[in-house]
């Protein structure tokens, strides 16, 4: 069911599946005419094709997943998203690289050892974000440069940020959330390496 191409736990999974290619394909089409302006934006899918997508993701066998939160990031060049990690709502993402055209942005992973001496600036539901953070100053103990057409399981429960300054192109990622807020990384992970083809 499963083909999995690296196994970074507990930061990210990188994989695929036979239905990959209909999901970014459906989700690039159904945004084909929305302009994006801002530097990132977080764009929900129309519940029409947001049912679709969910029925051809594999992990909906196993996990409920959100029907209103089928959604696109969209990250513009330059663009630069601090340190974070979701809020309550959520501890796992389920991102398919839906427009990937170099390798010049990164995804990193900091323990919260490393950045202990910032303050939240922002904490809802939704988003914990760390105020006056220098990436500069820290080491990250993961890095990841998403590659196009694949699917990542991604630990948002971890301190992480994401860099696209050096691109100069636009990146898009769509997103699936889980609705049982209590399903974390290695509730999923356990699904994906059992189901995995090359175990």
């Amino acid at each position: 069911m499963f083909t999995v191409i690296e196994d970074c736990s507990p930061y990210y999974i990188r994989y695929t599946h036979d239905s990959l290619d209909d999901i970014i394909n459906i989700s690039s089409d159904s945004i084909s005419n929305v302009e994006f302006k801002e530097p990132f934006t977080h764009h929900v899918l129309p519940s029409d094709v947001s049912n679709e997508l969910i029925k051809l993701n594999p992990l909906s066998q196993v996990v409920e997943l959100k029907k209103k939160r089928v959604s696109m990031f969209v990250t513009k060049p330059g663009y630069y998203y601090r340190p974070h990690k979701d809020g309550a709502a959520t501890k796992v993402s389920i991102n398919y690289s839906v427009k990937i055209l170099d390798d010049k942005c990164k995804t990193s992973w900091y323990s919260d050892a490393e950045l202990s001496s910032y303050s939240l600036d922002v904490e809802t539901l939704y988003s914990r974000e760390l105020n006056g953070v220098d990436r500069y100053k820290h080491k990250p103990l993961k890095s990841l440069v998403v590659k196009p057409r694949e699917v990542v399981l991604f630990n948002t429960n971890i301190w992480h940020d994401f860099d696209n300054s050096e691109s100069t192109n636009d990146r898009m990622v769509l997103t699936f959330r889980c609705v049982d807020l209590s399903i974390n990384f290695d509730h999923i992970k356990s699904f994906i390496l059992k189901h995995n083809v090359f175990r």
